[in-house]
């Protein structure tokens, strides 16, 4: 099998209890050409100096910034020839064959550029608990109209997705990084399905996702105050990678799009919404 390099973007923000454990999983993938990224996002805890005691593995470190803003620095950091990156929260873990597989899937499939996986949840109590996302396993095929009219979300947490570097430079870096200072995996997902990529869902439980009290998001509540700001987030998000990537609109795509998508009955809802003339 073919060895395309690979880059690994770890974030990080005072997980001193989990970040060693985090950048094992990956240095003990079965798979020889790993580039690994770790973004210290101004950890004040002893994260840093974990970190440091760790060879080979590139370490940015920058003031606190928030996700968005560790994205656009791991992003800036990724060698020249890696033509696959991953994306891992500093918390969560790689299960054993996860990239081997994800790279031999990309490989069996040239036409995907962004795919997603299963994940098994880690509970404090040492429980875990396999889930499954709602998508049937394989070729999901392309997401423009049901990212940008349904604001359909063809994706799971961070550290569940990986791209192809060419699919992600038309991405990131993305501006905006104050109002993403968590939840930015929204903006990779939404953005593969912006900007055209083929998408496809692994049935591979490559992640444990740990479940704690430090969570940003997992479990929360939001109020109608940060729903609406987040909302108007979104709108200028998609306006912004649609604008930069001169996408346009047009009922020939929409069909294609329709032709590649095992859940065509979304179309219904679509059409509720979308000009029949673009």
């Amino acid at each position: 099998m073919q060895t395309p390099k690979v880059s690994v973007l770890i974030n990080l923000f005072n997980y001193e209890n989990f970040i060693l454990d985090c950048i094992e999983s990956v240095i003990n993938q079965n798979y020889p050409n790993i580039e690994i990224i770790v973004i210290n996002d101004g950890s004040n805890d002893n994260s840093l100096k974990i970190i440091e005691s760790i060879k080979d593995i590139k370490i940015i470190n920058k003031q606190n910034g928030g996700q968005l803003s560790a994205f656009n620095a791991g992003f800036e950091a990724i060698s020249n020839d890696s033509e696959i990156i991953f994306f891992l929260d500093a918390d969560d873990l790689m299960n054993e064959n996860y990239i081997q597989t994800c790279v031999g899937t990309y490989i069996k499939n040239p036409q995907v550029d962004f795919m997603f996986c299963q994940k098994e949840n880690i509970y404090q109590n040492g429980e875990i608990l396999r889930t499954k996302n709602e998508y049937k396993n394989g070729l999901i095929g392309f997401g423009l109209y049901r990212a940008y009219f349904l604001k359909d979300y063809l994706g799971t947490s961070t550290s569940t997705i990986s791209i192809k570097k060419e699919v992600l430079d038309k991405i990131l870096p993305l501006p905006f990084e104050s109002e993403w200072k968590i939840r930015a995996d929204d903006c990779i997902i939404w953005g593969a399905s912006l900007v055209c990529a083929n998408i496809y869902n692994l049935g591979f439980y490559g992640i444990r996702y740990r479940i704690h009290g430090q969570n940003n998001h997992y479990g929360k509540n939001f109020d109608y105050n940060y729903l609406f700001k987040r909302e108007i987030s979104i709108d200028r998000l998609f306006e912004f990678i649609i604008n930069k990537n001169k996408i346009h609109f047009s009922t020939s795509s929409l069909y294609l799009e329709f032709l590649s998508n095992k859940e065509r009955w979304k179309y219904i809802k679509i059409t509720l919404f979308a000009p029949f003339s673009f």
